[in-house]
């Protein structure tokens, strides 16, 4: 008797004979990808407006110095070709600086990599602020959830 294409495979899934593809060191490595928080953090530098430099706290008597890109935003570059872009981008460095100042800590929240050239991505509160959806609500932020990001047409 010749068996089913269709019910050998079920038959070796419901024997367990058919493995998982996730090992557990893939798993492991998912485990560490995110990083729900809050994990603690001193602010070293903005470094633009969607971005800044940060000491971070994760475990009691350590920190981590890394670059954070802000997580749902973006904001014009400052090495743009287009000098009302510059302007721009140094406006929004200049309110994220504002946000920040006179916070010793900021917080961390769901902190994860990715394609962000070395940086993290992360929620950030200052306060109780989430400080992307006050760049948001300045105008000097647009909402950015990955994907293809926004290309100035220069005038002139």
């Amino acid at each position: 008797m010749r068996a089913d294409s269709t019910v050998l495979p079920a038959l070796f899934v419901s024997l367990g004979l058919v493995s998982s593809p996730v090992t557990p060191a893939c798993a492991a490595d998912n485990q560490w990808r995110s990083v729900a928080g809050p994990v603690t953090a001193q602010v070293v530098r903005v470094i633009d407006g969607d971005t800044l430099e940060v000491d971070a706290h994760p475990w009691p008597g350590h920190a981590v110095r890394v670059s954070v890109r802000l997580r749902g935003i973006d904001t014009p570059e400052r090495r743009s070709r287009c000098a009302d872009q510059r302007a721009a981008a140094q406006l929004a460095r200049n309110e994220l600086e504002r946000l920040l100042a006179g916070f010793s800590t900021v917080e961390l929240i769901n902190v994860s990599g990715g394609k962000y050239y070395g940086r993290v991505l992360a929620d950030l509160k200052a306060g109780t602020r989430d400080v992307a959806s006050a760049m948001l609500a300045s105008g000097l932020a647009r909402p950015y959830q990955g994907g293809k990001r926004h290309k100035p047409d220069c005038a002139g």
